[in-house]
Order: structure tokens, then sequence, then C-alpha cells
């Protein structure tokens, strides 16, 4: 392992129970297109219309509202960036991920220079508080703390961007997610930070429950990637030991806001 850099102790991420909506049958899923054919021809607009990702080596397929990425990308951000603009096609309930990032010649130690020395000079417009970078065999781990949870996925893709970077575990906590202690607490805490727009842009219908640390997540969502956040925020609440994300990825959702409710 390749030695760490500024060193941070944040507390280990709870573990995260993700239910895959694509086993569920939801209603009109369809509304990004006529059937799974408009829908990929939506999303492939999007993918090729950037240089760098229409010259990636990602593949597509699309079936029953699901999309599935293989192929050889050349950075975990690429990736990433590709992952992020499925998960926000209205109608698209679920992302896989089955891309790789070449490992290539470029030593951990180097990668843990080239992230250092990036973060380092964005430090103070991150907001990056405690800082410790970890390298194995091309696997990235950031620990610490940064302002907010926009400024985290910005650590993240920033790290994502060296080459040689195979994949990201991302431990670093905003300074402004909220904690509880007992169940009632953290309930209020989770529903307080959904509803925040700042954090959580998306609008929709979630439900909270929170019994001996495990939060339960359900309701309706119009995209995948407000799903996949939902559980993220919900892991980054300090004192939720679990998290069991049922929530259903629903595109006929069109409400104007966000609803979170606290269910006892």
């Amino acid at each position: 392992m390749a030695p760490a850099a500024e060193k941070g102790q944040p507390p280990p991420a709870p573990a995260i129970k993700q239910e895959n909506p694509a086993t569920k049958t939801p209603a009109r899923r369809n509304i990004g297109g006529p059937g799974d054919y408009g829908l990929r021809e939506k999303l492939m607009k999007r993918l090729t219309g950037e240089p760098a990702l229409s010259k990636a080596g990602w593949r597509l397929v699309l079936v029953n509202g699901g999309a599935m990425f293989s192929g050889t990308v050349p950075t975990w951000s690429l990736k990433r960036r590709a992952l992020v603009m499925a998960g926000t096609v209205r109608g698209i309930i679920n992302v896989t991920d089955q891309m790789q990032v070449p490992r290539g010649n470029v030593t951990d130690e180097q990668i843990l220079t080239a992230i250092t020395q990036q973060l380092k000079d964005l430090k103070e417009a991150f907001g990056i508080g405690t800082l410790e970078v970890e390298v194995h065999d091309g696997v990235v781990t950031l620990l610490g703390s940064v302002k907010d949870f926009a400024t985290r996925v910005r650590v993240e893709e920033v790290a994502g961007s060296v080459g040689g970077v195979t994949q990201i575990v991302n431990r670093m906590r905003p300074a402004n997610a909220p904690s509880g202690e007992g169940d009632a607490a953290l309930r209020s805490a989770v529903a307080s930070y959904l509803r925040n727009p700042r954090e959580f842009p998306f609008h929709g219908e979630v439900e909270v429950k929170v019994k001996d640390a495990t939060a339960v997540l359900t309701g309706r969502l119009p995209y995948f990637l407000a799903r996949q956040q939902a559980g993220t925020m919900t892991a980054l609440v300090g004192g939720v030991e679990a998290i069991e994300n049922r929530i259903t990825v629903d595109p006929s959702v069109i409400i104007q806001a966000i609803t979170v409710r606290e269910l006892p």
C-alpha cells in the first residue's frame, strides 16, 4: 500500500443494502421515449455529445429500462460521467456498471503523488479539512472531510481523473452532514438532510424509518441517480449504522418539490 497523505480519521461507512429496482415492475417507465429504443437513442445522444465520452470505449445495452455499460474507458472519471448521465435520463430505472479502467504501468506511489498534489492545490476552494489518501493496486480510498456533498463529489472526480486509478472508495464526510443519537433523532437528521435542496436537488417522495440505527428508505423518485444519492447521503448521517434503500425509481413522478416523511 502506498503511504498516506494528510491524516484524517472519519468513522467507517455504514453498510448499505441496495435493492435492485430493475427487479420491480414500475408503472409508466417509458416516459423518456417509446420503449427501450427511444431511451437508448436519448442516452446515446447525450453520451456522444461530449467529445471525451464519445471517443471512450464504452458499450451500452438497454433492456427493460435498465442501462448496462461494458467495455474499457481511459479514466475512472469518464466512467463515472457515463453512469451519471444514464442515471439522470427519465425512464431509465437501473444502471449497471461493467466497464473497466486500464491499470497501465502507473505505480501506486505515482497515483498518490498526483492526487495529493491536485487536491492540495484545491484544498481551500473545496473546503477540504482533513484528508487521507490511500492507494492499493490502483484502488484509491479517500478519507477526511469536505464542506458539503457537492464538494465530496468534486474531490472524487479529481482523484478519478488520474491515470491508473481503477476505482474510487469515497469515505469523505461533508462537514454539514447531520448526526443523531437514538432512532428518533437519526430519523429527523436523515429527513432534514434530504429536505435540503442545496444538498438533494431532486423532486419526489421519500419516507424515512429508523430502527436500531438502521435507516430504511422508501418512496418514489424519478431518476436512478436520485435514488442512489439518497442512499449515499443517508449513509453520511452520523450515527446511522446500516441502510436499506427501498426507494422505487418511477419516471412518472412529476412532483415539483421533495416531500420527506418520517415514519414511526
